[in-house]
């Protein structure tokens, strides 16, 4: 029976101190405090790992010319990388979308298609960045996030002091968003999102006219945010998932929606944990790892038996274990099909494609 505790898994101390041990087996997450200084060469190696999809691809329903490609390919503006000696940092004032390529363009697979190949993640409000490169139409920035290197548009950076990092990165007091999203004019915080507390008031970023951080104070319901990180306990965590339940499902966060990987990392970020982006890195990094090799679905079924929360991964997905009802095994995930759904884990052909199961922490 899905039996919710709060029963306190693991203390807000040992997470942090789990969080280097994450760190430690991916290299899919970014320490910023670590880059002082990047030459061309380094810069031109984070550009360049990513290729234009082959094939054709359509935007919008329209074929993408070759033309296009290499207008977008230019963009790029490699033969003006330089070394840097002190990179300029900023803070993200508006969610966005991280990009394989300087083009807000989408690539899609078919006419019809809405997964866009060059969406690799959204970068949430308050992020702090590394600004490595300017394309040659001067829209978009390369970055460094804590979670991946991409392009991004210009107008949703801000660029940062250290001081301002301090205060709106490595502040300890601050609260974390809870609800799904909360929506503050245009602006879109996301589950797991910290705003700076100040003298009992929330202040966010905001980008001034000479391009810099400002700060602006706003007022958020009590019931969106939480000061400090939440309890994690098994409680919370499957309250969490659940406010998301009927999401839209997007590749790579695009369009304000999750996919599977982020609606994981959104959640597990409001107690503290700081997971890589993608399943494949996920599914080795973020705990004990149980392989379901060779296993039958009766045998899996045995291994996920009392572990929730836990994470159950197949080839490219990830889903949330949340216990058993009635005798079946329930299961929380962004799914493909549509959108974040609460399914039973017998009833699907998941069961049968699970091939590891993640105890966090662990």
């Amino acid at each position: 029976m899905i039996n919710d505790s709060n029963d306190i898994l693991i203390n807000l101390n040992d997470i942090i101190k789990y969080n280097k041990i994450i760190a430690s087996k991916t290299n899919e997450l970014y320490d910023l405090n670590n880059f002082k200084e990047l030459k061309k060469e380094e810069i031109a190696n984070y550009i360049l790992k990513y290729s234009l999809p082959e094939g054709n691809k359509y935007n919008k329903g329209i074929l993408i010319t070759n033309e296009e490609k290499n207008l977008i390919l230019e963009n790029r503006n490699i033969d003006n990388i330089k070394d840097i000696k002190e990179i300029p940092k900023g803070i993200i004032i508006k969610r966005t979308n991280l990009r394989s390529f300087p083009t807000a363009k989408n690539f899609n697979d078919s006419k019809t298609s809405d997964l866009d190949r060059l969406q690799e993640t959204e970068l949430l409000f308050n992020t702090e960045v590394l600004i490595i490169h300017e394309s040659k139409d001067k829209i978009w920035n390369f970055v460094i996030s804590p979670i991946y290197v991409g392009w991004i548009e210009k107008e949703n950076i801000a660029l940062a002091t250290d001081d301002d990092i301090e205060f709106f990165i490595k502040n300890n007091n601050f609260g974390i968003i809870i609800d799904k999203s909360v929506t503050l004019n245009n602006l879109v915080l996301d589950m797991s999102v910290k705003i700076p507390l100040v003298n009992n008031k929330y202040i966010i970023p905001i980008k001034n006219e000479n391009g810099y951080v400002g700060k602006k104070e706003v007022t958020i319901g009590k019931d969106k945010i939480n000061i400090n990180y939440l309890s994690y306990t098994k409680n919370n965590v499957i309250t969490q998932a659940r406010k998301y339940l009927g999401v839209s499902y997007s590749w790579g966060g695009y369009n304000q929606n999750v996919d599977c990987s982020s609606f994981i990392a959104n959640i597990y970020r409001t107690f503290g944990f700081q997971f890589p982006r993608n399943t494949s890195s996920q599914n080795k990094s973020v705990g004990k790892v149980i392989s379901f090799s060779s296993k039958t679905n009766s045998e899996k079924l045995k291994l996920i038996e009392n572990t929730e929360p836990s994470l159950l991964y197949q080839n490219g997905h990830v889903m949330l274990y949340i216990g058993k009802k009635n005798n079946k095994h329930y299961i929380i995930h962004a799914s493909g099909e549509g959108s974040v759904k609460e399914s039973i884990l017998e009833d699907s052909s998941y069961l049968k494609n699970i091939n590891k199961l993640v105890l966090v922490g662990k």
